[in-house]
């Protein structure tokens, strides 16, 4: 996918930058909206239904995937970098 191999450090860096705060937006109360969402719809059922309760917790379950792919993302950036250093260490 991105072959990080050929770009510099900082910008690798910069890359890992964005991941953290993607990561940082998307996992925003993430755990309260869901539990609060959940408990909205077990207490009203079809009315909650019916008022957008399953569209917000799509949005939970989307942002949920956005962060752990930013995650994922900022620790393979991390990994590259590490790379790097012990190889420029051992030299």
């Amino acid at each position: 996918m991105l072959k990080l191999k050929k770009y510099p450090a900082f910008i690798v860096l910069l890359i890992a930058g964005l991941f953290t705060v993607i990561f940082a937006y998307a996992t925003l109360n993430l755990f309260q909206m869901s539990m609060a969402n959940i408990r909205f719809i077990r207490e009203f059922g079809w009315t909650a239904v019916m008022e957008g309760a399953l569209l917000q917790l799509l949005t939970v379950a989307i942002s949920g995937a956005l962060a752990m792919l930013s995650y994922i993302g900022f620790k393979i950036c991390e990994s590259e970098l590490v790379h790097r250093y012990h190889n420029w260490q051992n030299k």
